[in-house]
């Protein structure tokens, strides 16, 4: 083991499962994962997984070696589908290759359908563009939550308002949606109103209790009252509670504001609506132990994994256990 750098954890999945992003500092040539709740079962799931790196099937359409466990302590061995792991580095930003859609619908959480959803998954970004009937929704990042294999898949986190009409034809890509530094914009899909406003955002927001926000509407939305203006003394607003990744409470009474709405395609504004942090965030900066000012130039990047959640997959299903352990070779390594 000379020369090897060694990393372990573990996490458990939620109720419902998704993709899951491991943090591994020293980089990782081959990494172990143990599913402690599966291992326990004859379900045909898999238990034990293991990838190294040059494991890939054309291209970076990685894949890994999965036991399953089957009836009366049988186990079978074979591989995983391809992107069961996908190395993490956000240092390098990517658009994935356009992907052809033949349609979008015009609901609240859109389901795109597609002939290919190849290395898309519960809690994938993607972009959408070009597609025709439906600007509205062209060039915003969206986490997606359902995915019917080379069918179709939805939009995660309901829009205000559908987008006013069916798309056809189109074009989906797969991206790699986070800055390397703290603080980010984001777009929003809906403002409640309420006492305290509930903020929903396109993808997952990565806010703290405490960080300070302010407001870019443009008319078609409504409630631009939550715009920074000279009248309103350049409002501002902070996080209350963190609802979820992609929900979020303000300080704001909104009860009496113009209802907040999603774009349609007959109101296609210069901007999107978005919310945009500001100042610091104490809390935060503390944490870090970093000047109180400093954490919006800390670079929050990390290297790791990003496993593929599933019956026969590395971050498994609902509810699972999971435990994983990894190697980065400093002699002898790919």
């Amino acid at each position: 083991m000379d020369g090897t750098i060694l990393g372990q954890g573990t996490f458990t999945q939620g109720a419902t499962a998704a993709n899951k992003t491991i943090v591994i500092p020293s980089g990782v040539d081959w990494l172990e994962i143990y599913n402690l709740t599966q291992a326990g079962l004859v379900a045909g799931n898999g238990f034990h997984f293991y990838w190294q790196r040059g494991f890939v099937v054309g291209g970076d359409a990685t894949i890994g070696i999965v036991e399953s466990s089957g009836a009366a302590g049988a186990m079978s061995v074979g591989q995983t589908a391809t992107q069961a792991f996908v190395l993490y580095d956000p240092s390098v930003k990517y658009l994935g290759n356009p992907v052809a859609i033949t349609g979008s619908s015009n609901v609240v959480q859109p389901i795109i359908s597609t002939a290919s959803t190849f290395g898309l998954s519960a809690g994938s970004v993607v972009r959408l563009s070009g597609v025709t009937g439906q600007p509205d929704m062209g060039g915003i990042d969206f986490v997606i939550d359902t995915v019917n294999a080379n069918t179709n898949f939805r939009i995660a986190n309901a829009l205000a308002n559908a987008p006013g009409a069916a798309g056809t034809a189109g074009f989906y890509r797969i991206i790699n949606f986070n800055p390397l530094f703290y603080p980010r914009n984001r777009t929003i899909a809906n403002i409640s109103q309420a006492v305290q406003a509930v903020v929903t955002t396109t993808v997952p927001h990565g806010y703290t209790v405490g960080q300070q926000l302010r407001f870019n509407i443009p008319a078609v939305s409504g409630m631009i009252q939550l715009n920074p203006t000279s009248q309103n003394n350049y409002l501002s607003a902070t996080v209350v509670t963190v609802i979820d990744a992609n929900n979020f409470s303000i300080n704001i009474d909104t009860s009496s504001f113009t209802a907040f709405s999603f774009p349609t395609v007959t109101q296609m504004p210069s901007t999107f609506p978005e919310v945009i942090p500001f100042g610091e965030n104490t809390a935060l900066a503390l944490s870090l132990g970093v000047d109180i000012l400093g954490d919006a130039t800390v670079n929050t990047g990390f290297l790791g994994m990003t496993l593929a959640a599933g019956a026969l997959m590395p971050a498994g299903s609902a509810n699972d256990v999971i435990y994983w352990r990894s190697g980065k070779s400093t002699f002898g390594g790919l």
